[in-house]
């Protein structure tokens, strides 16, 4: 390479650097700026006034990491791998895609909001008042929070869900920062916590009961870290994805720092019908192990619920000790029929979460009770 060609690469190489820090240099810059306005664009803003694209690379927080799309339709990072089958035998299996190379972290605390860190200091202060009027009130007046699809993306003015001693909740692994939804994800989990507070005090072995909550989404959402840099989970990344544990009152199997596999059919179909009823979103889909399921229906099936009930609650493997329960956008009843985000509907049936990467995560095994074990729950 001569000294004229050097310099050129040079050059080039150097605006091309610049170029690609822009995106995240100042908040000032606008990622609008740097892309093409061919009216062809994958950039432009879409035609059904949907989120522009200075919008996306504001909140996505894999903007640039998906090829700086809003709803990036083809996910980057998906490997092939070689393992062993059967009878020693070796197979290709395409693995789950990979999270940018700036979310293999433990926590995702780093991309709350100033106002998100604000409203999550006034809500332990109590400064904000009855959480629950104040999501009720404010529901819908920033416009829609959850884009894109549910294994694929982000969220607009997420809220954080906020232990009180009028929720009950528990959060199963607070210091990731894995505790933020929309707001009517927030309000189902204070609703449900509190129902579960109302109803359950007739007894004094209830009075540590918690409602334990484990990964919803990171404060805007997108992918969160597994095993090796791959997903923990296969949605999770839009704000309408929550795993709860599996309802237990009784003070012996009080929580340890992880969910159970404890579970008592009795107390947990109580528990699902409170979902399922809740005001604040509809419930599309609860994932619970086949086995669980059965057993369920043993003690569910005379309830006439059961029938409204049952083809929403779907198998899906590694959902043997905690519910995965996704939601629709607004308030409805199950199945979320008239959602306006009919792209969310799809079910992932490789939805199985990898939770080995994460501090703290391995499953905890336990004796699961028979089917006729455990108090009925109070009265509906």
């Amino acid at each position: 390479m001569n000294r004229i060609s050097r310099f050129i690469f040079t050059l080039t190489f150097a605006a091309s650097v610049l170029t690609a820090g822009a995106f995240t240099a100042s908040d000032s810059a606008r990622a609008s700026d740097f892309v093409s306005c061919d009216p062809s664009s994958e950039f432009l803003e879409s035609p059904d006034g949907g989120p522009t694209v200075d919008f996306c690379s504001k909140w996505n927080p894999e903007f640039t990491f998906r090829g700086h799309q809003c709803c990036a339709k083809v996910t980057p990072g998906a490997s092939v791998e070689r393992v062993k089958g059967k009878k020693g035998r070796r197979r290709r299996r395409v693995t789950r895609d990979r999270c940018a190379p700036d979310r293999i972290k433990g926590n995702y605390c780093d991309e709350m909001t100033a106002e998100q860190k604000q409203y999550s200091e006034d809500a332990v202060s109590g400064k904000l008042g009855d959480l629950l009027k104040l999501i009720t009130f404010e529901m819908g007046k920033k416009g829609p929070q959850s884009y894109c699809t549910v294994n694929n993306g982000f969220i607009a003015n997420g809220r954080r869900i906020v232990p009180t001693d009028m929720n009950r909740v528990l959060l199963r692994s607070p210091e990731r920062c894995s505790n933020f939804g929309t707001d009517g994800m927030a309000g189902m989990i204070e609703w449900l916590g509190r129902e579960i507070a109302v109803n359950y005090t007739y007894k004094a072995e209830f009075s540590n009961l918690h409602l334990i909550v484990g990964d919803v989404s990171a404060p805007r959402g997108g992918c969160m870290l597994g095993k090796n840099g791959r997903r923990g989970h296969a949605s999770h990344t839009a704000g309408l994805d929550a795993d709860i544990g599996f309802f237990n009152p009784f003070s012996n199997h009080r929580y340890e720092n992880n969910f159970t596999k404890v579970f008592i059919p009795n107390t947990n179909w109580w528990f699902l019908k409170k979902i399922f009823k809740n005001p604040f979103a509809c419930v599309k889909v609860i994932f619970l192990d086949r086995k669980l399921i059965a057993r369920l229906s043993r003690v569910a099936g005379s309830d006439p619920d059961w029938a409204n009930y049952r083809k929403f609650i779907r198998h899906v493997r590694g959902h043997d000790n905690h519910l995965h329960v996704r939601l629709g956008s607004h308030p409805g009843q199950p199945g979320c029929v008239a959602n306006p985000m009919p792209e969310l509907e799809s079910v992932d049936e490789n939805e199985a979460e990898d939770f080995s990467g994460i501090p703290g995560a391995d499953e905890t095994t336990g004796e699961s009770d028979s089917d006729e074990s455990g108090d009925p729950g109070p009265e509906e």
